[in-house]
């Protein structure tokens, strides 16, 4: 069966791009509501969930464990459990293709998967030399990328799963994310230096933008001083946000490398995002909350009790936020409300005649 083109992919995420662009929620502080939370980990000891990704139509979710390995595919409206497979060995990461009906994980079998989102059938599976901590599927769809535990950032071709190339980055790639045009791809990790005399590895952190034709490092991002855990791109491409085990989220500009922003906060870093509407930075690690940093005046304005967290996720609209956690194998979904009065009059009606097809609401002949 012929895999629908890019143009079509764009029509059917039209719609989420164009209300993640509507200034439709508080500006100054984020009103966050729980809708649903789920075990996702079963296994009797400990419990964790690595990675957590919504579908670009914002109606399943795939979540990944650690202790009781499985890929567990959910309903996003209600969270009912549509399918689950048991795997070997703990998965680390997953990404969805951007028509939503794949997702590729990575795993500590050595293995990607190319999965059915609909159905669970492994589609393709792809042998590699280490464990895979990060992974992501480029925005036109065209390329999957993923970090490895030698520091490779991994290429292939998501439409033959030919390998289309590999760069050497640092000792381990934790993160990786493209930008919007996928020319560039930020990439987050450690280096292991050991200690000549003492024999311990010291662990520092990197961020790096990648040249994705070209395959070389454009520039790489100071001030880590940890491993890195987590790094994500500004939708409109000016920003580059990383988090790690020095205990600081920092917000660079991606074109000059400059440090803009830095949140230090009191335990370990896992996960970074950025609300689609820029207003916002989100960490999660190993407090029991995450975090809401308004980025105009770095001011904390939002904390929401959770347990530890491993991965954040925003829907392709930014009206929701997915949860991954450890110590506890739970996953949850956030609504991000939204909140029209800091807008002027006549905003809400503006907004019923441009999404509406109401009678009453068309023009007059």
């Amino acid at each position: 069966m012929k895999r629908p083109t890019l143009f079509v992919v764009l029509l059917i995420l039209l719609p989420a791009v164009v209300l993640a662009q509507e200034p439709i929620y508080n500006p100054d502080v984020p009103e966050v509501f729980p809708v649903w939370h789920r075990v996702a980990d079963f296994s009797p000891a400990l419990r964790s969930v690595e990675s957590a990704r919504i579908s670009p139509d914002g109606r399943v979710a795939v979540s990944v464990s650690k202790f009781g390995p499985r890929v567990m595919v959910w309903r996003v409206a209600d969270g009912t459990l549509l399918w689950e497979q048991e795997q070997n060995a703990e998965i680390e990461c997953i990404a969805f293709a951007p028509d939503g009906k794949r997702f590729v994980t990575g795993d500590e079998d050595f293995l990607v998967k190319i999965w059915d989102t609909k159905t669970g059938k492994v589609l393709k599976q792809i042998e590699v030399d280490s464990g895979l901590d990060g992974i992501t599927w480029s925005y036109d769809g065209k390329l999957i990328a993923a970090g490895s535990e030698k520091g490779e950032v991994l290429f292939w071709n998501a439409d033959t799963f030919a390998n289309a190339g590999a760069l050497k980055v640092g000792s381990t790639v934790n993160s990786l994310d493209f930008t919007r045009d996928d020319k560039l791809l930020a990439v987050a990790g450690n280096i292991q230096t050991p200690d000549p005399q003492t024999k311990k590895v010291q662990y520092g952190g990197f961020v790096r933008l990648i040249d994705v034709q070209k395959k070389q490092v454009l520039r790489t991002y100071e001030g880590a001083t940890g491993s890195v855990k987590s790094v994500r791109v500004s939708a409109d491409g000016k920003l580059i946000a990383s988090g790690g085990f020095d205990n600081v989220a920092r917000v660079h500009d991606l074109k000059t490398g400059k440090l803009l922003q830095s949140f230090p906060e009191p335990l370990k870093l896992e996960a970074v995002a950025l609300t689609s509407d820029g207003n916002f930075l989100v960490t999660g690690g190993h407090q029991r909350k995450f975090t809401f940093y308004r980025l105009r005046d770095g001011q904390k304005v939002f904390e929401q009790p959770s347990p530890r967290t491993e991965y954040l996720d925003f829907s392709a609209d930014g009206r929701l936020l997915l949860t991954a956690h450890e110590d506890s194998g739970l996953l949850s979904l956030y609504l991000m409300q939204s909140n029209l009065s800091h807008q002027p009059p006549g905003f809400y009606q503006q907004l019923e005649k441009k999404y509406l097809r109401n009678k009453d609401l068309k023009a007059e002949k």
